[in-house]
Formats: structure tokens, C-alpha cells, sequence
């Protein structure tokens, strides 16, 4: 026994003793390792109405009702025939604590929604997670997965590992969405533009004339055209390195049709050289090496710089903290911009994408087709179900949220109503923003107005890759990111030159874990692809 596990092990009364973890109704691990995959066996869940309940163990780290005797639980349970048995954990040190629920052999159904890729492998390593059928689920789950194709069809890669598929996928459609240039407009109309440019060529006139055509009108050669989150480099030109068609953070597919890591490619380094020429010629604030957030507030509310390339659609709003209130309050009003077309001949623009790691359910439902098979009825009708959506999501009506005026939710302010004490949240309902049909109950019709208008008319620029379970990465990245942070920002302020030191910075990033990284990349790829 390694040493982990006997720490593990030795924790294990102290996660059990406290009231909550119930850890009643929880499977042993034992005798699951090597089972096959389950196939599609819909029939199998069927009971009768007089038989007796399904236990199901759920566990989550999410909005933790008060007590299993909840109106939520209630209704899910007397709906579907079955009893639920919660274990409890807060967001914050869930893992370590579920971590030692796992090594004294208490394996729940369902697993806290907070698991990422890397649980994922490490738990199918461990044999405490249950590989799954992709036609089972698509038969028992039909409109979860109509709404989660919907989103991103590719959803499915993030839960195959070593030949199989774990756990249900999920997406947060939110994160398809990119990032958008905002102006002050009336920069822009001071220097002869009724709209945002449209082109590199038309961005580079705009900030060209924002440096020296004095836009605040106070008679002094003190603006910049653009400034950027030096802070988090990630973040950092987004919008230039987008029309050129990379993220050199993201990996992409080569003109071979093999990954390769955005960073070392020739459209990164022409980028590098026209940001280059910008910083020489003045058109971007010097102080971007050290601004965060926070100071691009102030430059842009205070008429410092006239552009900010990393805003959401949702920073226009009116309310939103990020630019748009601050600049008002300041008398400044940002325009929304559409990402511009550079080299790559097309409006490209950074996303996180949507993907996330799969809700994983235990090893041992694997030889239980009647529960998983419930399971996964019960969750899709959660996630898609109108009125069980609600229920799950924000409680009673009349008791803890109105809908004054049609379906927008508001919820009530009063303690009495708060959501933990019927059950609501997302607990219960682990894949509540799949399905993008139910905005209409958590989105304004302002927001979801301004969003029609704004977040259309670009090609998301999405890692390839990402979420994947890459070991060379948990080896590599920290040292990697350093490595590509320093050399990126010499390259822009002209500390290092792009044309002769960009081979340079691509055969040290290779050497020190990036071809690792980059086989292993393709290696997962191609068996995704290999897997469709």
C-alpha cells in the first residue's frame, strides 16, 4: 500500500464522522475493474409501480440543501420511484475530502459536477468510475442530447479516455462565446470612423490616429490607441493574433492536418512583428506589461487609450463592471466592434470553448443496468424538462422566485425563500446550463437581445484539444508558460528580435517538454477521431 493511500485511509474517519458526507447507500469499489462497457439496455430500468425504490447515492459540491427532507428531493424521488441519499461537500477542499470518501472504498452513483479531465483519468485508473455506452446514453438520455449537440457535437472527447467513454458529457454553452473589441466612440468619430474598423489595415489607421490626432481634444500627445492585460499574457493582443488567425496559447491544426502548438507557428510570429512595429511607432500604452483589469478600467474611463480588445458581450451591458459602467460614469461611451480580418482572411476570435469534463458516475453501476439506467433518465429530464427545470434550479414558485413578467425568473430576497432550504441549485440538477432553451428563464430579454446583436459574425478560434488529460502537460506547462510569457513580450517591446530569435524560442520550447506535449496532443487526436 503506498504511503498516499495509507494517509488516505487513515482520513477516512474523519470525512466519515462529519454530518455532511452521508455516505449511507455508498458502492464498494470492489470486483468493478475490467467489467465491459455497458450497452444500450433502456429496458432495463423499467419497474412497476409498486416496486421497491431505487437507492441512489448522489454527491455534489454544488448548492447543498439543508437536509434530504427538501421539497426538490421529494418531488425527483416520488416522480421516479427511487430514495436519495446525499453526500455533501462545500465548493472550496471538496476534492480532498471526497478523495478519502474514495480510499476507504465508498464509491457514491454520482460524483461531485467540480471533477475535471484529470479526476477523470486518475478515477478510471483507480477503477472508481464507470465507463459508459454512448448508445445507451443517447437512448436514454435523447433530449439531453439533443440540447448538447446543439452546443458542441464534439462534447463526447473530453470523457474518452484509453479507448472509452466516462461519465455523461457536459457543456457550458457560455463558453463558446469570444472575445470582442470595444472603442470610445467618440474617439472614433473624432477621427473621421461612423463604426468600428472592420480590417487589421482599418485598426491599424484607427490607433495610428488615436496617438496622434489628439481624440480627447485636450491639445497634448498623451493617448495611446490600445493597451493590454499584460498581467495575464494569455490575454494579452488577443484581436491581433486572431486575425492572423492563432492563439499562442491554444493548440491548432497544421496545413498537414496535425496538431501543433499555436505559440511556434510563422502566423504568431508575424503577429509578433506587427505588434512590434506598433509599440515602436507609440500606438500601444508601454505600461501594458503590468496592467490588469482593474487599470484598463481607469485608462479607458479616464481617455488614456481608446480601444480594449477582451471584453465579453455581456461587458456591454450597461451595469457591466468591466469598461462599459466605469467609462460612463466618466462621461466615456465604449462601442461594441466586431473581431477584425487580418492575413487569415476571415473575423476570427479567441474562445475558451464550451467543453467541460463529464459528469462521472461509480464503477459499480457498470453491472447495474436498473440504476444507471434510471440515472440517466432522471438527469435528462432535469436538464430539459420546463417544469422540473425550475424546480430543480430555483424552487417553488410564488414561494422562492416569481416570473412578473413572462418566463424570466426573479427570485425572492427574503431568507425564508433561499433555495438551499427546499433543495434548489444545482445539486440535483448537475447539467442545468446544457440546454440553451432554458435562458429564457435566467436570461433577460435585454441580455439576450444584445447578445443576438453582438456575439454573431465571428469564427471562434477553439483549442483543438482542450480539456484533454495530457501527462506531458502536468510535467511541462508551468515551465513552458513561463518560458513563452518572457519571450512573447521581449518580441513586442523589440527586446528580441522577432526574425532571428523566433526559431530560437521554438526550439527551446520543443526541447524543454514541448514535443512531448505536441505528440502526445496528436496521439489523443487521432484516437478521438479514430473513436467517431
Amino acid at each position: 500500500m503506498s504511503q498516499r493511500k495509507k494517509i488516505l485511509m487513515g482520513l477516512t474517519g474523519v470525512v466519515l464522522s462529519m454530518s455532511l458526507a452521508v455516505t449511507t447507500g455508498c458502492s464498494s469499489k470492489t470486483g468493478t475493474e475490467g467489467t465491459a462497457s455497458p450497452q444500450a439496455s433502456g429496458g432495463a430500468a423499467t419497474t412497476a409501480a409498486n416496486a421497491k425504490p431505487i437507492e441512489i447515492v448522489w454527491s455534489n459540491n454544488f448548492n447543498s440543501p439543508e437536509s434530504e427532507e427538501n421539497l426538490v428531493q421529494k418531488k425527483i424521488e416520488e416522480k421516479f420511484n427511487v430514495k436519495i441519499k446525499t453526500v455533501k461537500f462545500e465548493r472550496q477542499g471538496w476534492k480532498e475530502k471526497f478523495n478519502v470518501l474514495l480510499a476507504s472504498g465508498q464509491v457514491p452513483d454520482i460524483f461531485p459536477i467540480d471533477a475535471n479531465e484529470t479526476d477523470m483519468a486518475a478515477w478510471a485508473d483507480q477503477g472508481v468510475i464507470a465507463s459508459l455506452s454512448r448508445d445507451e446514453l443517447k437512448k436514454n438520455m435523447p433530449n439531453y442530447m439533443k440540447a448538447l449537440e446543439l452546443t458542441d457535437a464534439g462534447a463526447w472527447d473530453v470523457g474518452f479516455y484509453k479507448g472509452k467513454d466516462w461519465g455523461i458529457p457536459k457543456v457550458w454553452p457560455s463558453g463558446n462565446s469570444s472575445f470582442i473589441p470595444g472603442y470610445n466612440e467618440a474617439w472614433l468619430k473624432k477621427v473621421g470612423y461612423n463604426e468600428p474598423p472592420k480590417t487589421l489595415a482599418e485598426l491599424e489607421d484607427v490607433l495610428t490616429k488615436f496617438v496622434n490626432n489628439d481624440p480627447d481634444g485636450n491639445g497634448k500627445k498623451d493617448t495611446y490607441g490600445m493597451s493590454a492585460r499584460g498581467k495575464l499574457p494569455i490575454q494579452m493582443f488577443t484581436s491581433i493574433f486572431a486575425a492572423h488567425g492563432v492563439n499562442p496559447y491554444a493548440f491548432k491544426l497544421g496545413a498537414d492536418g496535425k496538431v501543433v502548438y499555436g505559440g511556434i507557428t510563422e502566423e504568431t510570429r508575424t503577429a509578433l512583428k506587427l505588434l512590434d512595429k506598433w509599440y515602436k511607432s507609440g500606438l500601444i500604452d508601454p505600461e501594458f506589461l503590468t496592467t490588469d483589469n482593474g487599470q484598463l478600467n481607469e485608462k479607458f474611463a479616464n481617455q488614456k487609450v481608446g480601444m480594449v480588445e477582451n471584453m465579453g458581450w455581456g461587458n456591454f451591458v450597461n451595469t457591466s463592471g468591466f469598461i462599459t459602467k466605469p467609462a460612463a460614469d466618466k462621461g466615456q461611451n465604449v462601442i461594441a466592434g466586431k473581431p477584425v480580418v487580418g492575413p487569415a482572411g476571415k473575423p476570427y476570435s479567441w474562445s475558451y470553448g464550451a467543453r467541460q469534463a463529464p459528469v462521472l458516475l461509480g464503477a459499480q453501476l457498470e453491472k447495474d443496468a436498473a440504476k444507471r439506467v434510471k440515472i440517466e433518465q432522471i438527469l435528462d429530464f432535469l436538464a430539459t424538462n420546463d417544469e422540473y427545470w425550475l424546480l430543480t434550479v430555483y424552487g417553488e414558485k410564488g414561494k422562492n422566485y416569481d416570473q412578473p413578467n413572462g418566463d424570466f425568473v426573479v427570485a425572492k430576497t427574503d431568507p425564508e425563500a433561499a433555495t438551499a432550504k427546499v433543495g434548489a441549485g444545482s445539486f440535483y440538477n448537475p447539467l442545468n446550463a446544457v440546454d440553451t432553451a432554458k435562458q429564457k428563464f435566467n436570461t433577460s430579454n435585454e441580455l439576450r437581445e444584445l447578445k443576438a446583436k453582438l456575439d454573431v459574425g465571428y469564427e471562434p478560434l477553439k483549442d483543438v484539444i482542450v480539456p484533454a488529460v495530457l501527462s506531458a502537460k502536468a510535467k511541462y506547462w508551468a515551465n513552458l508558460q513561463t518560458l513563452q510569457d518572457k519571450y512573447l513580450i521581449k518580441a513586442i517591446t523589440g527586446a528580441a528580435d522577432t526574425d532571428k530569435e523566433f526559431d530560437t524560442f521554438k526550439a527551446e520550447w520543443l526541447k524543454a517538454g514541448g514535443q512531448e506535449l505536441t505528440d502526445e496532443a496528436n496521439k489523443v487526436y487521432t484516437e478521438r477521431k479514430a473513436a467517431k
